[in-house]
């Protein structure tokens, strides 16, 4: 059995390990582009003699495609970057597959999550290149990984298995926020049904099922990385997230994925792009209720960070009404936190935005503001929402403190401070710390609400 923490550091380490000569290697890579309709990117039988013999690196896709094919069999990632070190080619083809999430391919796709799973760092992405790939990945086909002939076959209760697992970790996720462990633990199990999807045989509905579940994972990959602080990373996995559900063909998981996107881009100081980006997320036709809850309240956020009070209040009413009106449908399973607090901790902490950037109504906004977040920030002892309840009970401190009120500040921080021990979440400490900062510089009074 090969040790899946050792990866080879060239070609011909790679072929060692499998126990392939270079025939061997070309015969792989022209029947993987055959199976994919790429026939006439065939290489000759005797082609990868120099890849092996002198290091020389192909041109065009193949370095990619070979670096794909021995991921395959290996077990573990590898690039073409790894199999040719320093080569200008090889370096042009991985980084092709890092560039923003474009590809109609779900081998693509696929070698995109590779990439982040194993470390890669993209660019930060916004304005016109960020709506541009949101709205490629809501219209595009993607094509599906040619059927595998392996013996090796993947059936219902496995993936049901999975999924109960997915569901665990975005309790997790929940309750304790994208520490380190728990994301290395999320990616790793990421890396673990990427490998079936590419390596294994199942029939379409298991296809369909493994789909959805990367999709979730690299969802729950990327908000767990927005909240450790790394919002590039987790703009690319939101991003091959949309691709992925839409090549499940579950727009209710492409839509929420979009809205996520919107959420980062509001939250990072990108508001013109939020309003863009949930526009978008709207050209997707949904009955559910649910679902179109969740998007007004993305909307809602994405206005409050441009300072549109108008546009704030009435997308934050239709959200809470939306709400009402929706009944338990197939998209519960991953919106199953939305509730009418939540709904609220959002809109207050959109009222303190505007109040922090305004003078004209602030107290008024603030008093709101406090009255939406004391719920969810005083959730007491249970532990489903402590991530939540300790993000939103800063927000309510930092209100407090806009309002002069010193009892509420120290009351609502002491609460908060309370949560830290249960909490790893880089988000989280961050606004801490900014609360911190701003305590210091700002004149309290003994004002009482």
């Amino acid at each position: 059995m090969r040790d899946p923490e050792v990866r080879p550091e060239s070609l011909q380490e790679a072929l060692q390990v499998i126990g392939w000569g270079p025939r061997d290697l070309a015969r792989a890579v022209n029947a993987w582009l055959t199976r994919r309709g790429r026939a006439s990117e065939r290489v000759d039988i005797t082609a990868a003699y120099p890849w092996v013999r002198v290091n020389y690196c192909p041109h065009g896709s193949i370095p990619e495609v070979v670096a794909t094919v021995l991921t395959d069999e290996l077990g573990v990632y590898v690039s073409a970057e790894q199999l040719w070190p320093g080569h200008a080619r090889a370096q042009r083809s991985t980084a092709k597959t890092a560039e923003i999430a474009t590809s109609a391919s779900l081998d693509g796709v696929v070698r995109s999550l590779e990439q982040l799973v194993n470390g890669s760092r993209p660019l930060p992405t916004d304005g016109p290149d960020l709506l541009a790939a949101i709205l490629d990945g809501i219209h595009t086909t993607v094509t599906s990984i040619p059927a595998q002939n392996r013996r090796d076959r993947v059936r219902q209760p496995q993936t049901e298995l999975i999924a109960s697992h997915v569901k665990a970790l975005r309790h997790l996720d929940d309750r304790q926020g994208g520490g380190a462990l728990s994301l290395r633990y999320v990616t790793h199990e990421l890396a673990g049904v990427l490998d079936l999807v590419r390596s294994a045989s199942y029939d379409p509905e298991v296809g369909r099922d493994l789909l959805t579940i990367v999709a979730d994972l690299a969802q729950l990959a990327g908000w767990m990385q927005f909240d450790a602080g790394e919002t590039a990373i987790a703009q690319r996995y939101l991003l091959l997230a949309i691709r992925l559900a839409r090549a499940a063909r579950d727009d209710g998981r492409m839509v929420n994925n979009v809205g996520m996107l919107a959420y980062v881009a509001s939250y990072t100081g990108q508001g013109a792009d939020a309003i863009r980006i949930i526009d978008a997320a709207n050209s997707v036709q949904t009955a559910s209720h649910l679902l179109q809850a969740r998007t007004a309240g993305r909307a809602a956020t994405a206005h409050a960070s441009v300072g549109d009070l108008g546009a704030f209040r009435i997308a934050a009413d239709r959200s809470q009404e939306l709400l009402a009106s929706a009944g338990q449908d197939e998209l519960s399973s991953y919106l199953y936190y939305l509730t009418p607090d939540q709904l609220s901790a959002e809109a207050g902490y959109s009222l303190l935005a505007i109040a922090m950037h305004t003078d004209l109504y602030q107290q008024p906004l603030l008093k709101q503001a406090i009255e939406l977040l004391t719920p969810l920030s005083s959730i007491g002892d249970d532990p489903a929402y402590q991530r939540s309840a300790l993000l939103h009970g800063c927000q309510l401190a930092r209100a407090y403190m806009l309002r002069r009120d010193l009892d509420g500040t120290v009351a609502t921080a002491r609460t908060a401070l309370a949560r830290v021990s249960e909490v790893q979440s880089g988000r989280c400490m961050a606004t801490l710390r900014e609360v911190a900062q701003e305590s210091v510089s700002t004149p309290q009074g003994d004002r009482r609400g």
